[in-house]
């Protein structure tokens, strides 16, 4: 059911995740009615989506700080120093020379890592609430960022293998994952600034108290004895 108050418009785009936010303008301050009602239906539904925000990195991070602070990016291999810290430049355009970048470029090589299913910012002790993604120059084909729902695979586990799983304890590090990719793609002094992180294997969200396992290809390995191997599937109709 669409949520709507005055020109506020959320519509479920999925009945796993995701909602469509109309009659707002990200360019300008918010409301603190308005803001509520976008923070509970990024609770209720995950994934939030804006059409037609023309923002600059300034709105955009004036946005993003009504969550929280924000964090800074990790010095990522061969853009070092080149951005506001509180930003991420995801790009296959070469700001030096022009034109795109090719696949065997160290830059590009890093971002592919982004192609694997990931939890933004697992890999660091205090892990991000979530990222505001905002496309300011996006191909005519192809280019999309795709979501997956941990919330509902969790809830669709027989209750015997959730409780196996509660409790548990995973390793996260973007040193492994990135080296799934290619190794030594941060220098010494970059890879040892980023040892590897402690999460639960499942969280809670504080506000619904609704469960979903934290993983993603940051995450190395569980602690503890290795699960038995098993297999389950789950569904979601759009």
């Amino acid at each position: 059911m669409a949520i709507s108050s005055e020109a506020l418009s959320i519509v479920p785009l999925h009945a796993c995740l995701a909602a469509r936010v109309d009659g707002v303008d990200l360019t300008r301050p918010l409301s603190d009615a308005t803001f509520r009602r976008i923070a509970a239906a990024f609770d209720e539904f995950s994934v939030l989506v804006f059409h037609d925000q023309r923002l600059t990195d300034a709105q955009q991070k004036a946005f993003s700080e009504r969550w929280g602070p924000l964090e800074n990016t990790i010095v990522s291999p061969g853009q070092e120093a080149r951005y506001d810290p509180k930003l991420v430049d995801l790009s296959n355009t070469d700001p030096d020379h022009g034109g795109l970048m090719d696949w065997s470029d160290r830059r590009m090589l890093y971002h592919s890592g982004n192609q694997l299913w990931h939890t933004d910012s697992s890999f660091k002790p205090v892990p991000a609430h979530s990222s505001a993604l905002s496309g300011r120059e996006v191909p005519p084909v192809g280019g999309e960022t795709e979501f997956a729902s941990m919330r509902h695979a969790w809830a669709g586990l027989p209750d015997h293998v959730k409780a196996r799983l509660e409790g548990k304890v995973a390793v996260h590090s973007i040193i492994y994952s990135r080296n799934l990719i290619a190794k030594d793609l941060f220098d010494p002094a970059q890879a040892a600034a980023l040892p590897a992180v402690r999460h639960a294997l499942v969280r809670a969200n504080p506000v619904n108290g609704r469960k979903t396992f934290y993983i993603g290809s940051h995450a190395w390995f569980i602690e503890g004895p290795t699960p038995r191997a098993g297999a389950f599937s789950t569904s979601c109709s759009p």
